[in-house]
């Protein structure tokens, strides 16, 4: 399996997800600012929008975090990473997944950007309401689901990035905990040693 990466970027959860199903892909990376590949191909040929991840499977393409993640978790049924289709639980799963896309990883992302001030203080007030509602959550349970699936490789990879756009984590303890949770699974630290960065 081909997984189309740049580091420190929503392609860690993949990368995490894969070697949590005992997964070790052939990892390409993307250059986000020339969408190059290590070989110096244009990465555009294989995901016009120049997004990551994208795995490529026996000439299957998917591109999207969540729907990546789900097929990873499939791939490997025996580890569980997701609960099976048509059962609650695999919708809830979707549920969490949906959320981490659209509430967190969306809110986010504008903090890279660097905004003015003002908008970066509304954004972090939205944020911190969708952080209160992901931490409620993780008090009564380990992971989002009970045991660890492929959301909750989204949601760590997510909350990684809080220390790179000044979003303290302090006032969420049961996030701290969680986060300290995760962090400490084998596949977190090879991954994040492959691809060169640090939690």
């Amino acid at each position: 399996m081909d997984l189309y990466i740049s580091p420190m970027s929503c392609s860690f959860a993949a990368h995490l997800a894969c070697l949590e199903a005992g997964i070790t892909p052939t990892l390409h990376r993307v250059d986000r600012a020339t969408k190059l590949l290590d070989d110096g191909s244009d990465y555009r040929a294989i995901a016009p929008l120049a997004i990551v991840p994208v795995i490529r499977d026996d000439g299957f393409v998917l591109g999207e975090s969540s729907a990546v993640l789900q097929y990873i978790a499939d791939h490997a049924p025996d580890h569980r990473l997701a609960p099976a289709a048509g059962t609650r639980e695999r919708y809830l799963h979707q549920q969490w997944l949906n959320f981490i896309t659209s509430e967190l990883h969306k809110g986010y992302s504008p903090l890279f950007r660097n905004p003015p001030e003002e908008w970066k203080a509304k954004i972090k007030e939205t944020l911190a309401a969708r952080l209160d509602f992901t931490a409620r959550a993780l008090e009564a349970r380990p992971f989002l689901l009970g045991e660890f699936s492929v959301a909750d490789a989204y949601l760590f990879t997510v909350l990684r990035w809080s220390k790179d756009v000044g979003i303290d984590l302090g006032p969420w303890p049961a996030l701290l905990k969680y986060f300290d949770r995760v962090a400490a699974r084998p596949a977190v630290k090879t991954a994040l040693e492959v691809e060169g960065v640090t939690v």
